[in-house]
């Protein structure tokens, strides 16, 4: 039977820092049930079974003490994990419930959505006008998961998402979403995926799942289910958004003539505007900006202008986000 320990004090301060504010929930779910609450300290008891790995290639700039260009302790490289023991009997496939996903968003200040997300590899079925029936709504596509946890790249498997259930070894499987509350990031309005914190070079990587923790999974273990998986970063994601808004309201943003801060500035870029990425260079998005506008149409002298705008800071933490609404 898993050990249920106390949430890890060392995992608490990021929490009460407010890492991600909800979206559509007055509360965290500590008082929906108690087997919620029994699976939220489960998960917490894998947290604090991790065992701390400093690297560079967490959250770049994250890190208390590193500055632009410094240089942090790189982490030991882990061999390729074989496939962990299989639940046994694994659990039948139903659709996590959405009154327990805490819908997140980060807010201005924090780099709470990581480096990048785990998602569904193959998104096809959410495109086009019959996207409402696509198996992979919502946080459905967990129904056909199956991928092994793990503390620490150095440790044993803790358990297993699998099938819409968290499965910790030797222990009862936990409904997602009605024994155990998860937190998943809206990257547009059709679905949902976690935040991935940190990416290795050798495979390993770490997400947030829950309010209060994470996990490490390994990229050779993402086609184990019915869903393939991928590792997304941000960057890339970006790459292929046909929208994007600022992360700091009410603020107008500069847009210059050329990607770097001291080009001229071409306009001020204000909060009701509709903002489409067309190219990037490093730090900078050449950006086509049509503003004023209300729910993505052009108000009466509304004017339309392309130029440069910082999408990350020096600590590549993101200037910019995806706007959970289409237009």
């Amino acid at each position: 039977m898993v050990k249920l320990n106390p949430v890890n004090p060392s995992v608490r301060p990021g929490f009460r820092q407010g890492l991600m504010r909800s979206r559509g929930m007055a509360a965290l779910p500590w008082g929906r049930s108690l087997p919620m609450a029994i699976g939220l300290l489960a998960i917490a008891a894998l947290s604090a079974g991790a065992t701390p790995v400093e690297t560079s290639v967490s959250a770049p700039g994250s890190a208390p003490g590193n500055t632009p260009g410094s240089l942090a302790p790189q982490p030991k490289q882990t061999a390729q994990p074989g496939v962990p023991p299989w639940p046994e009997p694994i659990p039948s496939p139903i659709s996590p419930e959405q009154g327990g996903i805490i819908l997140l968003t980060p807010t201005s200040n924090d780099n709470a959505e990581g480096v990048g997300q785990l998602r569904p590899a193959d998104l096809t079925s959410l495109a086009g006008a019959n996207w409402p029936n696509s198996p992979l709504l919502y946080a459905n596509w967990l129904r056909g998961v199956a991928i092994p946890i793990y503390p620490s790249p150095e440790s044993d498997s803790w358990g297993w998402l699998i099938n819409g259930w968290l499965v910790p070894n030797g222990a009862a499987p936990l409904a997602i979403g009605r024994d155990a509350a998860f937190s998943m990031v809206p990257i547009d309005r059709r679905v949902y995926t976690f935040p991935v914190l940190e990416i290795r070079p050798d495979g390993w990587f770490r997400f947030q799942y829950t309010p209060a923790g994470a996990a490490w999974a390994h990229t050779s273990q993402l086609s184990l289910g019915a869903v393939p998986l991928t590792v997304e970063t941000w960057e890339t994601y970006l790459q292929g958004a046909t929208r994007i808004e600022f992360r700091r309201p009410g603020l107008s943003q500069p847009m210059r003539l050329a990607p770097n801060g001291t080009a001229p500035l071409q306009a001020l870029v204000g909060s009701n505007s509709l903002i489409q990425p067309l190219d990037m260079v490093g730090d900078w998005l050449r950006v086509r900006v049509t503003q004023p506008v209300q729910n993505c149409t052009p108000l009466p002298g509304a004017s339309t202008n392309e130029g440069w705008v910082r999408w990350r800071d020096d600590y590549q933490i993101p200037l910019v986000w995806f706007p959970a609404s289409g237009c």
